[in-house]
């Protein structure tokens, strides 16, 4: 066997990414298939790339070469590759022999371990292999410098695969923390995330009134190991988040491990309303008070976040007092929400303290608690929207689709919390996760093309009396008002009918135009199938914001929007 530095390439492979000339991988299927070298027809690797979550990724494949002789060999592997990591080394490398070909099939023998292999992904159309044999191996080291099979025959790319050059060293403004770059507590005037490196925050990061801080797609940004301090990012009033990534290059903000509740989330406070403060005061967050928010832009603009993840986020301070995956205070209809996604959250996905931001395109997946909470005069519009309900050790008996509530000791209170949302789709998990639907406290709403099912009580619960008091048994009314939905089964029932209430939430629910109860969805997961009744009778909200639509849920036939940016959504 040849004895070689078999750190030699890796070390290679991290001084060109300091020059620039290697590159940070997206991991996910656009790296799949087989890749060949054009002047070495007959051998390759056929590869497959499995995502994870916080934008590692598990490696496999299989080598098929030859031996001295020219008999053909074949050799299998698997390993992990970190996030905003390109290369790995030391995998084994397991080879087979013996098995025949054709009918009756002769199996091959367990297979031994005949090396181990290095391997660098240099861009998305360039894989470095580098094979270190054992000497019972019988087969020589060998350095394979491959291609996408496609690209040989003069194809393309796969459109899913992308990578940015890596950068060499952290850019003004952060700290070098290991491989990683630290962001400064306190942001003032701008400052530019770009990609090639993985950014860590610890403690509060502050982006102060009139700072910017804008992320490069593809970026990861990832609360600290240290968690002596709570680790968050806040955008305070007057500052600005600009983190707009790509379908294929996708934001992440996530914590040190994949744990939920492993960092704090990401919190923006903005200009637009609250009904918690008064002319003089200012809301607080709950789980800051030194945060502040509201007033009277209801068109402030705190930034833009399109394709985001939010992953594994979100902290119980106290009873009642808690930060979320997405927590927006007071945030204004200037800012953009389009393609994101909250996951794997501790407390709420996205929770709306006052403000009149709008959003497009909507993801709560796995959350504790609700999907989304609306609050204190939230009265912005949502369409296109999922919260699927699934795995999480945080879920309990008060984990909702939807939770909106206007004020507890005053039902009335101004603005009064009204969100416009259409085609929304909610499941839920049956044995743990409550309502689909929970509106009370005299919280209002405008809700069309719903489609709910697969919750542990009733799927549409009515709270209070200054929630009852917007409508009757045979019209809704103005403020309130559900139309064009469906409802599916739940364990505890459809509705959550009380004597005691003013009327009947089903009653309610049956004057509303177009509505539907009791039927199976047809779900495949989150997705209509064909002949789902969802995918006809639906309509969208007569507001300039909503794009028309004629099916009910948040997808039509054939479609899946969530497909290539977002995690763990089980389609």
């Amino acid at each position: 066997m040849t004895i070689r530095f078999r750190k030699s390439l890796l070390a290679t492979a991290l001084l060109a990414a300091a020059g620039g000339a290697s590159a940070a991988i997206t991991l996910n299927d656009g790296l799949d298939g087989t890749w060949a070298n054009a002047a070495e027809s007959g051998r390759g690797v056929a590869l497959d790339v499995i995502p994870g979550a916080d934008g590692s990724a598990i490696v496999s494949g299989g080598i098929f070469s030859y031996d001295a002789d020219g008999n053909p060999v074949w050799m299998t592997f698997a390993g992990s590759i970190g996030a905003g990591e390109s290369a790995v080394d030391g995998v084994a490398l397991n080879l087979f022999e013996g098995g025949s070909f054709g009918a009756p099939f002769t199996a091959p023998g367990a297979p031994v371990q005949a090396g181990t292999a290095a391997i660098v992904f240099d861009s998305c159309t360039a894989m470095t292999v580098d094979l270190d044999m054992t000497e019972a191996s019988g087969l020589d080291d060998v350095t394979l410098e491959l291609e996408p099979t496609q690209t040989l025959i003069g194809g393309s790319a796969n459109p899913l695969c992308s990578s940015v050059a890596e950068l060499a060293q952290c850019p003004d403004g952060t700290t070098a923390d290991g491989d990683a770059c630290a962001l400064p507590n306190s942001i003032t005037g701008a400052l530019h995330l770009p990609a090639g490196k993985v950014y860590t925050l610890q403690g509060e990061v502050a982006v102060e009134d009139g700072a910017t801080l804008t992320i490069d797609p593809g970026v990861t940004v990832r609360g600290s190991d240290d968690t002596s301090a709570l680790n968050y990012l806040a955008v305070k009033r007057g500052g600005r988040l600009y983190a707009e990534g790509t379908a294929t290059q996708p934001i992440v903000f996530t914590g040190p491990d994949d744990v939920i509740g492993s960092w704090g989330g990401l919190v923006i406070a903005g200009n637009s309303t609250c009904n918690d403060g008064t002319d003089t005061d200012a809301c607080e967050f709950e789980a800051n008070p030194a945060i502040t928010y509201g007033g009277t832009d209801l068109n402030d603009s705190s930034g833009a976040l399109r394709y985001v993840r939010v992953q594994y986020a979100g902290i119980a301070i106290s009873e009642d007092s808690e930060f979320n995956s997405i927590t927006l205070l007071g945030v204004g209809a200037g800012t953009v929400l389009d393609h994101v996604q909250v996951d794997s959250g501790k407390d709420d996905g996205f929770e709306m303290f006052g403000g009149s931001v709008n959003g497009r395109y909507l993801v709560c997946s796995n959350m504790g608690d609700d999907c989304f909470d609306f609050d204190q005069g939230y009265t912005g519009k949502i369409q296109f929207a999922l919260g699927l309900q699934g795995e999480n050790t945080d879920l309990g008996d008060d984990s909702n689709g939807i939770e909106s509530d206007n004020d507890g000791d005053n039902n009335d209170k101004l603005p009064r919390t009204q969100p416009q949302i259409s085609n929304l789709t909610l499941v839920g998990k049956p044995e743990l996760t409550r309502h689909a639907m929970r509106l009370r406290r005299g919280t209002g709403g405008n809700y069309t093309s719903v489609v709910m099912t697969s919750y542990t009580e009733e799927c549409l619960e009515l709270g209070d009396t200054g929630t009852f008091a917007q409508g009757t048994a045979s019209e809704q009314g103005e403020t309130l008002s559900m139309t064009h939905t469906f409802i599916g089964t739940c364990t505890g029932g459809e509705f959550k009918d009380d004597a005691s209430d003013a009327y009947l939430v089903s009653d309610w629910f049956a004057a509303g135009e177009g509505n539907e109860s009791g039927g199976d969805p047809m779900l495949d997961g989150f997705l209509p199938m064909p002949g789902s009744p969802v995918l006809e009778g639906g309509a969208a909200n007569a507001d300039a914001f909503f794009r028309p639509t004629s099916y009910r849920g948040a997808f039509a036939e054939g479609e899946n929007w969530t497909a290539g940016w977002t995690v763990n959504l089980g389609n």
